[in-house]
């Protein structure tokens, strides 16, 4: 499975790399900003991505757009939880609250990610 994991903080793009790592993600390409996270998505197709939606001066809200015209899963984290307000053809998106624990997103990730 490949996972791109979008992360403006560097600690916790560690944390969360070495998180999908230890369910199983046999890749995970980091960026750390939305113009990185759209270079990742001009290469090979991802089975999944955690974006982080607050990156500082922007959010990530680009990179799922793109994700969700290309049929890619995606989870937003926030510490915002169910109160992210999100456009309304992002409404639906799932959120994974920050912080997170390794089951909250082994769960995210195994529930967007059936096989077929």
């Amino acid at each position: 499975m490949r996972v791109l994991l979008v992360e403006d903080n560097v600690i916790v793009a560690m944390s969360a790399e070495e998180q999908l790592l230890e369910i199983g993600v046999a890749e995970v390409a980091v960026a750390h900003t939305v113009a990185e996270a759209q270079a990742h998505c001009d290469g090979p197709r991802f089975d999944f991505a955690l974006l982080d939606f607050d990156l500082g001066s922007e959010t990530s809200v680009a990179v799922a757009e793109r994700l969700q015209q290309a049929e890619v899963p995606f989870v937003f984290a926030s510490g915002f939880g169910d109160m992210l307000d999100l456009p309304p053809h992002l409404a639906g998106s799932h959120i994974l609250r920050k912080p997170y624990f390794l089951a909250d997103l082994e769960k995210a990730v195994r529930a967007l990610c059936r096989p077929a």
